[in-house]
C-alpha cells in the first residue's frame, strides 16, 4: 500500500490477507507496536507512515482477497477496507492466498493479471 500511494510506478495493490489497520484489533496492535517501536500513543507517526489505513485514499485500484478461515488476519481487515474490491474465499486460511495451485492464491494470481492488463 505504501508503494502504491508513494509512487507512480506502482499502478495498483493485490493484498494477499493483509493486515490493513494496525490499531484495529488487539492483537493486530501489539505486534506492529513490535514492529513499529511502541504503541500509536507512543510513536503515532510511524502508525501515519506505515498502517494502511491511514493511507486512504491510496489512488490505485486495491483488490483485497482473503480467506473466510485465516486465523491469524480477521477477514474483517479487509471487508474494512475502504474503496478496495474484496474477495473473500470461501474455506482458505491465511497461508492459502501464498500457496500456488490453490483457489485463494488463483484468486491472487487472477486479481494481478486484471490489474496488470493495461500496461500491456
Amino acid at each position: 500500500m505504501y508503494a502504491a500511494k508513494h509512487s507512480d510506478k506502482v499502478i495498483g495493490v493485490v493484498s494477499q490477507a493483509g493486515v490493513l489497520d494496525f490499531e484495529s484489533h488487539p492483537s493486530i496492535t501489539r505486534r506492529a507496536a513490535e514492529l513499529l517501536g511502541g504503541m500509536p500513543s507512543e510513536v503515532p507517526e510511524r502508525y501515519a507512515l506505515a498502517s494502511p489505513a491511514r493511507l486512504v485514499p491510496v489512488g490505485k485500484p486495491v483488490v483485497c482477497v482473503h480467506g473466510d478461515l485465516d486465523e491469524d488476519v480477521p477477514v474483517e481487515q479487509s471487508l474494512g477496507f475502504p474503496g478496495a474490491e474484496v474477495v473473500v474465499v470461501e474455506g482458505a486460511g491465511h497461508m492459502d492466498v501464498i500457496t500456488p495451485g490453490n483457489v485463494a492464491w488463483e484468486r491472487c494470481h487472477d486479481a494481478v493479471v486484471r490489474l496488470a492488463r493495461p500496461c500491456y
